[in-house]
């Protein structure tokens, strides 16, 4: 009688190790296709990447971004004046709320945003870079002409 319920314990757990295995069968395979695929694409972005790589280290490239510095023109400029009404708008509504709670810091925001914001210091940042690019050149160019 003990054998017997021991058999029959061993026959449910084998069944329940059989299920199990089963399961975990299925999910590695799962994880072994999601796995391929992974790599794939991996292997495609590096081939993509060493393609973009060559084309923009190429001599026409290399040509193509010497002569654009000269190349590119601004033709006509677009300002809105919906963003100007709103800028004022904003302007009025920070000076009125500065009096009524005296508070400095809003009178601060309100003359910056009068002033243009926060832009111009970006602006004024990227102009100073240009300009020490400009030196920069002008001393390689020079560099190489005594070469």
């Amino acid at each position: 009688a003990e054998s017997e319920e021991l058999q029959d314990a061993t026959k449910t757990q084998m069944a329940a190790d059989e299920k199990f295995f089963a399961v975990t069968k299925e999910g590695c395979q799962v994880k072994a296709n999601q796995w391929n695929d992974r790599s794939r694409l991996r292997i495609m972005e590096l081939q993509g990447i060493k393609t973009a790589v060559e084309i923009l280290t190429g001599a026409d490239a290399q040509k193509i971004f010497r002569a654009s510095t000269t190349t590119f023109v601004q033709l006509s400029a677009v300002t809105s004046r919906s963003s100007t009404k709103r800028r004022n708008s904003a302007y009025q509504k920070l000076t009125s709320l500065a009096r009524h709670y005296h508070n400095f810091a809003m009178v601060q925001l309100a003359a910056m945003l009068r002033s243009g914001g926060h832009f111009d210091k970006v602006i004024g940042s990227i102009d100073q870079m240009l300009e020490v690019l400009r030196k920069e050149e002008q001393s390689d160019i020079e560099h190489r002409d005594r070469c």
